[in-house]
């Protein structure tokens, strides 16, 4: 969550955790883009005036960035305005003043919503050979059953659910092995990462995994999702 009012952000805080969720909060624009974003939220809520940086121009380059889904906190009540930030790609707004009940309707809404288009819920996903199922947690190289270690699944998951976005091995080791970056756990995640590309191979002669060297790895296939109905 991103809001500079404190007395917001308390409200906000203690509703939403005593709706189930984990919050982690930020005041501005900065810490926004150099932590709270690192931390691979499910979802962003942004409020649009923020002390060092104007909330759309953030938002804009959210979105170079990221798919995480946003709902937007806004005094900004004019049609224009708000067909702005559907432009952008908000996939919701609530306007100030609110009742923090509501916002924990969206919040679940949306939540709802990007779990069932993304493979999070029923469905698999698709990235040339590879045939991911997030439900049964398998993996096929074209019709054949990869045998991956729990780390490496994970490691899998986490990529494919974020196309094209570079994940830092702070983000990866904490994500994956629930530890901070220490001397030598960089020697683990590029063991696992070697390991990984080894099972799952290429895309027409090209890996999936790339290096950005010094800073993480980053998943360069495009990834399809193909959704499972009920029976």
């Amino acid at each position: 969550m991103v809001e500079d009012d404190q007395t917001i952000q308390r409200v906000v805080k203690q509703t939403l955790v005593t709706a189930g969720f984990e919050v982690t909060q930020a005041f501005d624009a900065h810490t926004t883009q150099t932590q709270l974003l690192a931390t691979l939220p499910d979802l962003l809520i942004l409020d649009l005036g923020l002390p060092d940086e104007d909330g759309v121009a953030l938002l804009k380059k959210i979105r170079l960035a990221s798919h995480v889904p946003v709902l937007v906190l806004t005094a900004r009540d004019q049609t224009q305005d708000k067909l702005t930030l559907f432009e952008i790609g908000v996939d919701d707004y609530v306007t100030k003043p609110f009742e923090p009940l509501e916002l924990v309707a969206r919040v679940r809404a949306i939540l709802s919503r990007t779990y069932a288009t993304t493979g999070v819920g029923k469905g698999q996903l698709q990235c040339g050979e590879l045939t991911i199922d997030l439900d049964a947690q398998t993996v096929m190289r074209s019709t054949e059953v990869l045998h991956l270690s729990q780390k490496e699944y994970a490691l899998l998951s986490l990529f494919i659910q974020h196309p094209q976005k570079v994940l830092t091995y702070a983000v990866l080791l904490r994500n994956i092995w629930g530890t901070h970056l220490l001397q030598g756990q960089n020697d683990t995640l590029r063991v696992t990462v070697a390991h990984l590309r080894r099972e799952i191979g290429t895309n027409a002669g090209q890996q999936y995994i790339g290096t950005d060297v010094g800073v993480g790895y980053r998943w360069l296939s495009p990834v399809t999702m193909h959704a499972l109905l009920e029976q």
